[in-house]
């Protein structure tokens, strides 16, 4: 599955990706280049522990799934 970067939290490293599904926010667990608007693949349909490829970066992340099938007004509960 692939979604659309749509917020970073650099502060506490926390991203939300826009998919099919909804919204999917996960920690990162490393030091990742990740913008707004880079495309992000992998399994955005499962929580916890995952390893996700940013392809407009070209670079695997190590990351923590903290929420799936987010509306927007969650997502940014998520991020804060």
């Amino acid at each position: 599955m692939k979604g659309t970067v749509t917020a970073v939290n650099y502060r506490i490293g926390f991203v939300a990706v826009e998919t099919d599904g909804g919204i999917t926010v996960f920690e990162l667990l490393g030091e990742y280049e990740i913008e707004k608007d880079d495309i992000i693949s992998g399994d955005l349909e499962s929580l916890g522990g995952e390893i996700f490829l940013n392809e407009t970066q070209d670079e695997e992340m190590d990351v923590y799934v903290q929420g799936i099938h987010c509306t927007p007004v969650n997502a940014q509960q998520l991020m804060s």
